[in-house]
C-alpha cells in the first residue's frame, strides 16, 4: 500500500478521550476531597466515643450497679429451701423453684384447700424462690429481670441478677444509669483534683510516680510520654503561656512559631544584657514536642492568634491559617501602611515593590572605580551592618510612593 493511501491516525479522538478521562479523574478526586473530611471526622468521633464508653462509662456504670446490688441483695443460702412436688409451673422458670422451710406448712395448707383442683399459681408465687448456684432469689425479682432480657442473657449468679435489677428498678433504663455514672465521674475527678492540689495529695502522687511507675521497665516510658501530653493539654496555664509569638529561627529571615512559657534563667539574662523570654518552638505535626529557647524580648513578634489556632497551624503543617492572619491584598496594604510608614492613607493603594534600577556595564565599572578610590576615606561606612528586611521594605515603599503616578 502506498504511503499516500495510508489512513491518518485518529489523534484528535485519542486526545479527546484522554481529556475526558482526565476530567473524570479530576472530578473523582474533587468528590473524594469533599466527602473524606466529614467521613473521617465522623469515624474519629465514633472511635473516641467508643474509647470513652469502653474505658470510662462502662466501668463506672458497672461499679454503680455493683454497689446498688450489694446493698439490695435479698438472696439467701440455698440450704434454707426445699423442693415440693405437685406445685403448678410458674412463668419464666416453670417448676424450677424452691420453697422456704419456714413457708412449707403454709404452702401445704394452700394445696389442701385447693383439693383436687390445680393450685393457683398466684398464691404460690409469693412463696417461690429461684435457685442461683448456692443462693436463691425471690421469684418476683427473677420475673422482673426475666421479662426484660432474653433467656440466653440471664445472669448466672444472684449478684448479677440484682445488678440487672438495679438498672430497671432504680434508673428505669441503662441510659439514665450511664448519665448518673458520668455525673459521678465528673464529681469524683473534681474532688480528686482538689485532693492532689493539696500538699499531701501532691506528695502522694509524686511518691507513687517515682516509687512505682518510674521503676517499671516498659510502663515508665509509656507513662512519661502520656503524662507530658496530658499535662500539656489539661494543666493550668499561666497568662504568659497563652501568648503566641514568632521568632527568626533557625536563621535570620526564616520565621518560626512559638509559645511563651515564662522568663528565662538569671545567668542567661545577665550574660545577654537584656531581658530574655523562654519560648517553646513546636514541631509539626506534633506540637506537644519541640525546642525550648531563650530569646530577647526585642526580637519576638506577638501574633494575634489563640493557642488552639496555633495548634491547628502546626498540626496541619501550615495549611490551616487563622482567618485574621490570611494574607490578602487589603490586609497586607493596611498592615504595611500602619507598621512601616505609619500612614493610614497607604491602605487605599496597592503595595508594589519597586524593581531594581537598571545599570549599564560602564556605570558599573565607573562605580567600582569610585568605590575603590573612596574606600580608604569611607572605611567605617563600608563596615556598617546591612539594612534589615524592614528597612528594605520601607525604602521600597517610599520609592514607590515617590514615583507613583499623580504626584
Amino acid at each position: 500500500m502506498d504511503a499516500s493511501t495510508t489512513p491518518p491516525e485518529k489523534t484528535p479522538g485519542k486526545k479527546a478521550e484522554k481529556k475526558a478521562i482526565g476530567r473524570n479523574h479530576r472530578f473523582f478526586l474533587r468528590g473524594l476531597a469533599i466527602s473524606l473530611p466529614p467521613i473521617l471526622t465522623l469515624v474519629i468521633v465514633i472511635w473516641v466515643a467508643g474509647i470513652v464508653n469502653d474505658y470510662i462509662i462502662t466501668p463506672t456504670t458497672t461499679t454503680v450497679r455493683y454497689c446498688i446490688a450489694y446493698f439490695t441483695d435479698d438472696s439467701q443460702p440455698r440450704d434454707n429451701f426445699v423442693e415440693m412436688e405437685n406445685l403448678p409451673p410458674l412463668e419464666y422458670c416453670r417448676k424450677d423453684y424452691l420453697i422456704s422451710r419456714a413457708d412449707v406448712d403454709t404452702v401445704r395448707a394452700i394445696e389442701q384447700s385447693a383439693g383436687s383442683q390445680m393450685v393457683n399459681r398466684n398464691k404460690i408465687a409469693s412463696y417461690a424462690w429461684v435457685p442461683f448456684g448456692d443462693r436463691a432469689v425471690k421469684y418476683a425479682d427473677y420475673r422482673e429481670v426475666a421479662k426484660r432480657i432474653r433467656e440466653s442473657d440471664m445472669p448466672t449468679t444472684a449478684m448479677g441478677l440484682y445488678m440487672e435489677l438495679a438498672t430497671t428498678r432504680w434508673f428505669k433504663s441503662l441510659f439514665h444509669l450511664s448519665a448518673v455514672a458520668v455525673a459521678l465521674t465528673v464529681v469524683a475527678l473534681y474532688f480528686l483534683g482538689r485532693f492532689v492540689t493539696a500538699r499531701i495529695g501532691a506528695w502522694m502522687v509524686i511518691k507513687f510516680e517515682q516509687g512505682v511507675l518510674a521503676r517499671l521497665p516498659v510502663v515508665s516510658n509509656v507513662y512519661s510520654s502520656v503524662k507530658q501530653v496530658t499535662d500539656f493539654f489539661f494543666s493550668e496555664r499561666t497568662v504568659d503561656y497563652s501568648r503566641v509569638v514568632a521568632i527568626e529561627y533557625p536563621r535570620r529571615g526564616i520565621w518560626s512559631l512559638g509559645f511563651v512559657t515564662g522568663d528565662s534563667m538569671l545567668e542567661m539574662t545577665v550574660t545577654a544584657g537584656e531581658p530574655l523570654v523562654a519560648i517553646l518552638v513546636p514541631t509539626s505535626p506534633m506540637p506537644v514536642t519541640g525546642y525550648t529557647m531563650s530569646v530577647p524580648k526585642s526580637e519576638i513578634v506577638d501574633l494575634n492568634i489563640t493557642v488552639d489556632q496555633a495548634f491547628q497551624f502546626c498540626l496541619s503543617c501550615g495549611v490551616l491559617v487563622p482567618p485574621q492572619q490570611r494574607v490578602t491584598d487589603e490586609l497586607l496594604r493596611e498592615e504595611l501602611g500602619k507598621r512601616l510608614l505609619g500612614d493610614r492613607k497607604l491602605a487605599g493603594f496597592k503595595v508594589q515593590i519597586a524593581p531594581p534600577i537598571p545599570t549599564t556595564q560602564t556605570s558599573t565599572i565607573e562605580s567600582d572605580h569610585t568605590t575603590t578610590e573612596e574606600k580608604p576615606e569611607n572605611s567605617n561606612d563600608s563596615e556598617s551592618d546591612p539594612p534589615t528586611s524592614q528597612q528594605r521594605i520601607r525604602s521600597n515603599l517610599s520609592l514607590w510612593l515617590h514615583n507613583r503616578p499623580g504626584d
